[in-house]
């Protein structure tokens, strides 16, 4: 009788064995895929954020190195300027139209290549020095027009539009997300309801309730909340946007430029508290930085190596038949 029973126990007890084991197994599996999700996606997310690291290096080498071209481009000209003092000492005046019609053309160059009005004005001035004598009087005339039509142009200033960029690039990590604007309505919202319990405010509130019928009360659309890895992944998508506009900047692409900036300012209007003082600050500077043209159109300087080219053929100076070919022109947005 006792085996019997002995037996019966174990009958019973040896099928659910087996369930439990199911129920570890499954739940072991379940905690490794946890463990493999989570080390891919923190994986993912350092690639990301290198990522971005090395850009912005990439981009801080590049704004060095053009700075570096332009120093280089300055020395160039102030060499230029000593050595063609150097040589009008030695020389006859004769050749300062050939001097005045190599400047000229350097800064043409230096429009279609660059774009920089800052540097072809000062190799327009330069030339202007050797335009002095009253012989040389309708080139230095057609140097005066030609320098103020280029001052008129909006100056780019490549490093200044960068610093801006990249001061509104660490402010990024600064702007209140949406999230913390329905906190704050919430909140609100709760005390009203707490508040409203008061015998008098209840009759308001049913004075309120009875006037929806002809009061049209418009509600304000909010995005949804983020999740705290969508915030990180939406701050470091603008900050990559902004570093993206500083290429465009040292590349002078117009158009990248402004596409950059459009959705930066796109991006924090639906996703930020409008309300913010950060918010407003980042906005405002956009705003600015918007309104700059990479790409203006620029003036031609015909008329100095025109008129550069007539003296020096009603002279029959040297080189005067080499000189006709017209100048190229700058370019324009």
């Amino acid at each position: 009788m006792t085996e019997q029973q002995n037996g019966q126990q174990n009958t019973n007890v040896h099928p659910d064995q087996p369930k439990k084991n199911s129920w570890l197994l499954v739940i072991s599996i379940i905690m490794i895929a946890l463990a493999v999700g989570g080390y891919f996606g923190l994986r993912f997310m350092t690639d990301k954020i290198n990522a971005s690291e090395e850009k912005t290096a990439k981009f801080s080498v590049e704004v060095k190195q053009l700075q570096e071209k332009l120093d280089q481009m300055q020395n160039v000209v102030q060499g230029l300027q000593s050595e063609i003092q150097k040589s009008n000492l030695a020389r006859s005046r004769n050749w300062n139209p050939i001097v005045i019609e190599h400047l000229i053309r350097m800064a043409d160059l230096t429009l279609n290549t660059t774009g920089e009005t800052k540097l072809a004005i000062s190799f327009l001035s330069a030339a202007k020095q050797y335009a002095s004598s009253p012989e040389l009087s309708a080139i230095n005339h057609a140097l005066n027009k030609d320098i103020a039509s280029l001052q008129v142009v909006p100056a780019v200033d490549s490093s200044e539009l960068i610093l801006k960029i990249e001061a509104l690039n660490q402010k990024v990590d600064a702007l209140p997300i949406m999230a913390q604007q329905l906190d704050n309505l919430q909140k609100t919202k709760s005390e009203e309801d707490s508040s409203a319990k008061n015998l008098w405010k209840k009759f308001f509130a049913s004075a309120v309730k009875s006037l929806k019928d002809i009061v049209v009360i418009r509600r304000q659309i909010v995005e949804p909340l983020l999740l705290p890895e969508q915030e990180t992944i939406l701050r470091l998508s603008i900050q990559n946007k902004l570093s993206q506009a500083e290429y465009a900047v040292m590349q002078r692409q117009n158009k990248l430029y402004q596409s950059c900036l459009e959705q930066v300012v796109s991006l924090i209007t639906r996703h930020f508290i409008a309300s913010s003082a950060v918010t407003t600050d980042v906005l405002s500077g956009l705003k600015e930085l918007r309104q700059i043209d990479l790409q203006p159109k620029l003036p031609l300087l015909t008329e100095s190596i025109a008129a550069v080219i007539n003296f020096m053929s009603a002279n029959k100076m040297p080189n005067g038949q080499e000189a006709r070919p017209q100048i190229q022109g700058a370019k324009s947005s």
